[in-house]
């Protein structure tokens, strides 16, 4: 059975002075595939996204901010999952197709993610509210 999970970023991550930098599609292994749809949202205070889940296709979210809380259940399943950002340091995870998922900032000020897909347009349904 597949799952959400968090990708390793520890030897990706380039830091000098300025910051941080780090190339998502190198972590998720899809350097050199196309990377079908890729956006970039901000999420003000209290702010939700998703309640939703893609039939058939894989989504990688990147926090670059936190603090977010990034909730999950399998379709079929009742037991929400959740998983605490805390913002320090970026976050990439990786959630398979049918997978329900939102993300809620639960930080005092704007957060940033990425959001990416290995299809260029995938169906999006609604689902009931995780958080």
């Amino acid at each position: 059975m597949s799952y959400v999970k968090q990708l390793k970023l520890k030897h990706f991550i380039l830091r000098d002075e300025r910051g941080w930098a780090i190339n998502p599609f190198e972590v998720a292994d899809l350097l050199g595939e196309s990377a079908g749809n890729l956006h970039v949202v901000s999420m003000k205070p209290g702010a939700i996204r998703g309640n939703h889940y893609h039939p058939d296709a894989t989504e990688w979210l990147l926090f670059c901010e936190g603090p977010a809380k990034l909730v999950w259940r399998s379709r079929g399943d009742d037991s929400i999952h959740e998983y605490l950002i805390e913002g320090e340091e970026p976050a990439l995870f990786e959630i398979p197709p049918g997978f329900e998922h939102a993300v809620k900032n639960i930080s005092d000020d704007a957060i940033y993610l990425m959001a990416f897909y290995d299809t260029h347009d995938p169906a999006t349904v609604g689902c009931s509210p995780l958080v």
